[in-house]
């Protein structure tokens, strides 16, 4: 009698463990070694064999979307359940990709949807106000219908409602920035407005897909686009009030401005950050590049870079001490450098040509580009490892502009473009 209640005992206790994880497998001929599934926050590694096929279970506590990596393919996971995927063409990943187990018909769709969802309608953002907002919910309602046709389970459907929602949210909140493409004087009127703030923001449970988000952190740019980034940052401590969702936001938000500013007002919002980020993981990343540019501070050794001069000579930055140095970052891709700035340009090179200091163009790209500068006076260079020097400089956008010391310190790596800013900044180190 007890040993057939230990066997009931360890047959329901392989039962409820089988329940708390679903078996993933499958055969990718790719030339891959390694496959991976990203689920909410944690990666899970599979190795395939010599036969390319891979084999394991990934532990769940409910249903759930996911990443099938390197091919960044969204898949659905259901503890109890299983999925088998096969592909044998990295070019062609959309038709040798197929799904086998009784978790098929859900990846099959998503498959379907996500082919369909790629298919960019270059008139979409054309539709006036109202028009546009028609469209967006007419294309809610009917994917809803589609995916109810489907007869998926109730737990994948009462989701991917959802994340159809936050799809079309995601195409909904670039309408402002794409249509003045098409009219200039175009502004959100409340039509738009109340559309948008329909999606809730606070929905965590959306936290782990894409384009919840994109949808969320460009809401909140919406929002706050006149906002002071204090003002911001205050906006997303009263407004979210899902911990997850407030601490994505505010760790984006600080990290982006951080990347594109500097360190400008960074006690604050670091001090913002330390008291209302729970996620460590994200404090460690705005850490880091804090950490970055602490190095660009003024007072900092210039990090060195190799250059190309008008003539083909080669150089590094360290060689151009003994007169501040003033730098206009540039590249083609940018654009023509605006007329005004290159007015302001030789004024100022004309005013202190009698002074310790060297004008100079950089150039991130061929040196045939250094002819689209060469009226522009002052020395042009071309610098020779674009990638070393905007990842050392922390350059993101341009144009941008650098003011080093005679002795090849900083003063300003974000310095005022030619103005009567760039001005007073000379003035101050005795120019």
């Amino acid at each position: 009698m007890r040993s057939f209640v230990g066997i009931i005992i360890i047959i329901l206790f392989v039962a409820c463990t089988r329940n708390k994880s679903v078996q993933v497998s499958g055969r990718v001929e790719t030339g891959d070694t390694v496959v991976y599934f990203r689920v909410n926050d944690s990666l899970h590694k599979f190795r395939l064999d010599e036969k390319h096929y891979f084999s394991g279970k990934i532990e769940l506590e409910k249903g759930t979307y996911a990443r099938f990596i390197p091919y960044s393919i969204q898949v659905f996971l259901t503890p109890g359940e299983d999925l088998e995927i096969s592909m044998n063409n990295v070019r062609n990943v959309s038709n040798s990709l197929q799904f086998k187990g009784t978790l098929s018909a859900i990846n099959t769709y998503l498959k379907e949807q996500q082919n369909r969802y790629h298919i960019y309608d270059p008139n979409l953002y054309k539709l006036n106000e109202k028009d546009f907002v028609n469209r967006m919910r007419e294309n809610i309602n009917t994917s809803i219908v589609l995916l109810e046709a489907k007869n998926l389970g109730e737990e994948f459907t009462k989701q991917e409602r959802e994340r159809i929602r936050y799809r079309v949210a995601e195409q909904a909140i670039h309408y402002p920035r794409s249509h003045v493409a098409f009219d200039t004087l175009y502004k959100p009127g409340a039509l738009y407005d109340n559309f948008v703030s329909e999606f809730d923001i606070n929905n965590e449970d959306m936290l782990a897909f894409d384009s919840y988000q994109r949808f969320v952190l460009t809401y909140i740019y919406y929002k706050g686009q006149n906002f002071s980034m204090r003002r911001l940052v205050n906006y997303i401590r009263s407004n979210v009030n899902s911990v997850k969702v407030r601490d994505y936001l505010l760790s984006e938000v600080v990290y982006n401005y951080f990347q594109e500013n500097g360190l400008k007002d960074a006690d604050y919002l670091l001090a913002v950050c330390w008291n209302e980020v729970s996620d460590t993981s994200k404090m460690v990343k705005i850490k880091q590049l804090v950490d970055r540019w602490r190095k660009l501070s003024p007072g900092a050794t210039a990090p060195n870079i190799s250059l190309q001069d008008s003539n083909g000579k080669a150089l590094y930055l360290k060689d151009l001490r003994g007169k501040f140095l003033y730098i206009s970052v540039w590249a083609s891709s940018y654009g023509e450098m605006d007329k005004e700035v290159q007015t302001e340009w030789k004024k100022l090179v004309e005013e202190y040509k009698d002074k310790n200091i060297l004008f100079a163009t950089f150039c991130m790209g061929p040196s045939q580009w250094l002819g689209q500068v060469k009226n522009l006076p002052g020395e042009h260079y071309v610098v020779n490892n674009t990638y070393a020097f905007y990842s050392r400089y922390m350059v993101t956008v341009m144009p941008r502009y650098m003011l080093i010391d005679p002795e090849g310190r900083i003063v300003d790596v974000d310095a005022p473009k030619p103005s009567s800013s760039a001005k007073l900044l000379l003035r101050s180190v005795g120019l």
